[in-house]
């Protein structure tokens, strides 16, 4: 199998084509696993205080700051990527993923196939377009989506699996 992080050499970097099926498959798995703990719990909590851009931003350091041991481990997919962009990224993709979130009023199935979309080979590297682009994404979604965003009204605030008593108190007030 031959892969190539960041596919610059072949058109598509697993050969044969069904090389990547394991990859996908671990993808599948992770991906969840994380969006239990990063929108299930910690966004809705911090939502609770900080309205949806700030919140986002506050939940993007965070998982950043979890990410940096692979950028210290060889042979690992963020190793072979520059900090600063995959910062710039993993900031811009926050926000986007806190506004999806929000706009499916706190579905842990959108933030799971969101990150199951960006687990990928050709996620942010050290290309200069890619981190502008990711940088002004979300400043386009926070503009386009500002009444939503600028406001904790519309941020979803219930916790993944929230005792029974925390729900009927979310319902009331809704």
């Amino acid at each position: 199998m031959s892969f190539s992080p960041g596919g610059t050499g072949d058109p598509f970097p697993v050969s044969p084509w069904y090389g990547v099926l394991p990859a996908l498959a671990i993808t599948l798995a992770i991906g969840p696993m994380e969006e239990f703990g990063w929108h299930g719990v910690a966004l809705p909590l911090v939502q609770r205080r900080y309205a949806p851009p700030w919140a986002g931003s506050i939940l993007g350091v965070i998982w950043i700051v979890w990410h940096v041991p692979a950028f210290l481990l060889g042979g690992t997919p963020q190793s072979a990527l520059a900090f600063w962009p995959f910062f710039i990224g993993g900031m811009a993709i926050s926000i986007i993923m806190t506004a999806t979130f929000n706009a499916a009023r706190g579905s842990i199935v959108i933030a799971v196939l969101f990150h199951f979309q960006i687990n990928d080979a050709m996620w942010p590297d050290a290309l200069p377009w890619a981190a502008l682009t990711f940088s002004l994404a979300p400043i386009v979604v926070v503009w386009l989506n500002r009444h939503a965003m600028l406001s904790r009204t519309g941020a979803a605030t219930t916790i993944l699996m929230a005792p029974a008593d925390e729900r009927s108190e979310f319902a009331r007030r809704a």
